[in-house]
């Protein structure tokens, strides 16, 4: 019997088209079948994805086995009968245990081969399980994995890690840069986010995020998309940026729609995004930071943070000593926390540092007590008191952070509302009952917020985020007189906006309305 007979080999190709050629469902690679052959079809699949299983219509082999079984049953004494196959345990008994003929596995003769299209499916979600938790490829050669995946479908048929690297992942990579690129086409808007760093092995690299709003089928929804994290090998120059950016987004064909770059402080990042004519903005978690990180350089207050470090790290470099404060903890009746680590880049770690070791207060005292820890410097009762209203100041910082931190949400509406409260949250302190450390420190935050954030309402894309956004409107300004100039901008531009239901001279004729009658919004045409 042919091939073309017994393998149904079309599963795995699309139907030919009129010059005779079929396109690969794993690789899109295009073959010719001139004749209606299926013996390139067949060759492909052994090459290119030997995992794929071939499915047979019938086999002679097992039909004559089947026959084989028949005749040695009916042969078999009453006291030797053979269970009905239904009976048979599939996994753990073979033929030779219920007839003695052959040494073959029953499940072999009623496992039905798993069809294509589900064998696409597990394939597409073990790649995205490896891609997504970053497990290595050779995952699929581990056996206690095969042997998870075989009890759980014996019928599918792992990859092998060259079907992996060479097959698997680049077609759904293809796939999900095709996807990209069509929502890229679609969006009227980008805004992006970009950033340079070097690893551990001092190699560096630069990335591109692009944020924009995706309208598909119906749903509207907040998509953030990574255009390229790429090896890096030329200098971090202004010049150097502005060229890795244009060719990211000709290569993507967004150059006229940026609306925003995004990027941290440094001057080479703002020079680059300057360079190119792009509107920058800087990253407010990391300005931020930074207003944060010099409020606690100050003398008093790095004194105390200084030697909460050293005591971090004293009970971090001994198992022992961690046992034994796991023991105070648990004889004080306190619950079982571990101390943190401070992280130099990011402020509110050293505030959650001191947080969990002013936690930690009476466990960890009465540990070094009990050991007579010579090694570690204690604080004392006046450093202590600094700690804890130097938390109560950070409070708000800290919680402001974590809420601008957040990659599911439009952040950028809500920046002049963030700088108020925290303004407000150092004026309202009461100055008489702080140490004199700790008001330096709330003096020097204040300053420092001022200095940064003093003039946020003047920047056009802030104000007119905060109007557009429908939580603020008008309550998100501080000064009603930026909130009238916002306005008044915005009123101008849309006026200058051509569309086909509404024109120019309409626009105008509701304007000459409004002026006329004092009463009505003024902006009620928008």
């Amino acid at each position: 019997m042919s091939a073309k007979q017994t393998i149904q080999v079309w599963l795995h190709f699309s139907k030919p088209n009129g010059e005779k050629r079929v396109k690969c469902l794993y690789c899109g690679q295009q073959l010719s079948v001139l004749n209606n052959s299926t013996g390139p079809l067949i060759r492909h699949l052994s090459r290119k994805h030997p995992t794929q299983q071939l499915i047979r219509r019938s086999s002679p082999q097992i039909t004559t086995e089947r026959r084989e079984i028949s005749a040695s049953s009916s042969s078999t004494s009453a006291t030797e009968t053979v269970p009905a196959a239904a009976s048979l345990p599939l996994a753990n008994r073979n033929i030779s245990q219920a007839v003695g003929t052959t040494t073959r596995p029953v499940y072999e003769y009623f496992t039905r081969p798993l069809p294509s299209s589900k064998q696409r499916e597990i394939d597409r979600q073990l790649i995205s399980m490896i891609t997504k938790e970053y497990h290595p490829f050779s995952l699929v050669e581990d056996e206690e994995f095969k042997k998870l995946v075989k009890l759980l479908s014996p019928s599918y048929n792992l990859p092998t890690r060259q079907t992996v690297s060479h097959a698997l992942i680049p077609t759904i990579y293809k796939e999900t840069v095709d996807i990209v690129e069509s929502r890229l086409a679609r969006a009227s808007a980008i805004c992006l986010t970009m950033d340079g760093w070097c690893s551990r092995n001092n190699d560096s690299f630069f990335n591109i995020t692009a944020h924009y709003i995706v309208e598909d089928n119906d749903r509207t929804f907040l998509s953030s998309d990574l255009l390229g994290c790429d090896s890096y090998t030329d200098r971090h120059t202004g010049e150097n940026i502005c060229e890795k950016i244009n060719q990211t987004l000709s290569r993507l064909k967004i150059d006229n729609r940026i609306a925003a770059i995004v990027t941290d402080n440094a001057s080479n990042m703002k020079l680059g995004v300057r360079t190119g004519g792009w509107c920058h903005w800087g990253c407010f978690a990391h300005s931020l930071n930074l207003r944060t990180q010099s409020g606690l350089k100050e003398k008093e207050v790095q004194v105390v943070v200084d030697k909460i470090k050293a005591i971090v790290r004293y009970f971090h470099k001994s198992s022992h000593v961690l046992v034994k404060i796991k023991e105070m903890q648990e004889r004080l009746g306190l619950p079982i926390w571990k101390l943190k680590n401070d992280v130099p880049t990011r402020w509110n770690y050293t505030y959650d540092m001191i947080r969990r070791v002013l936690s930690m207060k009476n466990a960890l005292i009465s540990t070094v007590a009990m050991m007579n820890c010579c090694n570690v410097e204690m604080l004392s009762n006046e450093e202590w008191a600094i700690a804890e209203q130097s938390m109560d100041i950070l409070s708000m910082f800290d919680m402001v952070t974590k809420t601008i931190s957040a990659q599911k949400s439009v952040t950028l509406s809500s920046l002049i509302i963030y700088y108020t409260k925290l303004s407000r949250h150092q004026s309202s302190t009461n100055s008489s009952n702080l140490l004199l450390p700790v008001e330096n420190l709330r003096h020097k935050l204040s300053m420092e917020l001022l200095k940064r954030f003093g003039d946020i309402e003047d920047n056009e894309l802030v104000s007119q985020a905060t109007i557009l956004d429908p939580r603020f409107k008008k309550f998100g300004f501080n000064d009603l007189s930026r909130y009238n100039k916002t306005v008044q901008s915005m009123y101008h531009k849309v006026a200058n906006i051509k569309c086909d239901d509404i024109t120019t001279s309409d626009l105008q004729e509701k304007s000459a309305d409004v002026e006329k009658n004092p009463k009505t919004d003024k902006y009620s045409a928008l």
